[in-house]
């Protein structure tokens, strides 16, 4: 191969229904993007979990791995945003491309999903944000199954993403008892659509940080002007929503004079991309 090595762009994401308590989830893409750089090379410099993951991937594929993996752009980690989704699913993209191994989107997310909780990222394999960070849109799944049940193109909207001072790991969660959640996840399961699905995310903040406990302190609210408001999964973050990009923006001074880390994102049905860099 000629290729000198390869970026690869993948989406972040919201809960819209988190698979805890049912083990079907359903996640919104966001277009703030994990950006990574892919190379082939003799002594290949890699962080801990990086290393993890291409060992498990030459493990499974039998195809040894000399690749460095450089994150150009990150997403904020323990936020609820899907970046391990995004890390996971991204190098096994590009593992495979670099490789020229095709693979179907399913096959990606059966991967990513298995090193997930291998490397205890997820305790479900997060099949949801997997497929959200791949194929944009509103993606709902069952997550036992790691499969698609159905996807959503969306209309594009712009949020306000509020970061809680403290991470929260999705891996913390397996030690929450959410069984008497079960009942009502798997109704909201079944009716959320396009039209629903805000109304199913703020419902899902609302059961996880009462269940759990996990709750983020509340920034000053006032003065701001969203239209929707929720706390994203389990609640490490918060998302306002807008109608208009320039609205949220002058909101996003006056968050951060308030000490509170954010962005702003639009939802996106556009997928994952990537480029050659000979190209």
């Amino acid at each position: 191969m000629d290729k000198k090595g390869i970026e690869i762009y993948m989406n972040s994401g919201i809960s819209v229904i988190s698979a805890f308590a049912a083990w079907k989830g359903a996640a919104l893409a966001l277009d703030r993007q994990m950006i990574m750089r892919i190379t082939r090379t003799d002594s290949p410099k890699n962080t801990r979990n990086i290393n993890m993951i291409l060992k498990i991937l030459s493990r499974e594929v039998g195809k040894e791995s000399d690749l460095t993996v450089e994150i150009l752009q990150k997403i904020p980690s323990g936020m609820g945003l899907k970046s391990s989704s995004a890390l996971v699913a991204g190098i096994v993209k590009g593992y495979f491309l670099m490789n020229e191994i095709e693979k179907e989107t399913a096959e990606i997310v059966s991967i990513s999903s298995k090193i997930s909780r291998e490397i205890r990222v997820s305790t479900t394999g997060a099949a949801d944000d997997l497929y959200a960070s791949l194929l944009g849109g509103l993606c709902v799944t069952d997550n036992r199954k790691n499969s698609l049940a159905r996807r959503y193109n969306i209309s594009p909207t712009d949020y306000i993403m509020i970061m809680a001072p403290k991470k929260i790991s999705s891996y913390e969660m397996k030690k929450v008892d959410l069984s008497h959640l079960k009942f009502a996840y798997n109704r909201m399961w079944q009716r959320v659509n396009a039209y629903n699905y805000e109304d199913m995310a703020l419902i899902n903040g609302f059961y996880l940080s009462t269940s759990s406990g996990k709750t983020m302190d509340m920034p000053d609210l006032r003065g701001l002007r969203f239209n929707w408001a929720g706390i994203n999964g389990k609640g490490s973050s918060l998302f306002l929503r807008y109608d208009k990009r320039e609205v949220a923006a002058g909101d996003v001074e006056k968050i951060r004079r308030r000490g509170y880390n954010c962005f702003v994102a639009k939802s996106t049905n556009t997928g994952a991309s990537y480029k050659w860099l000979n190209d």
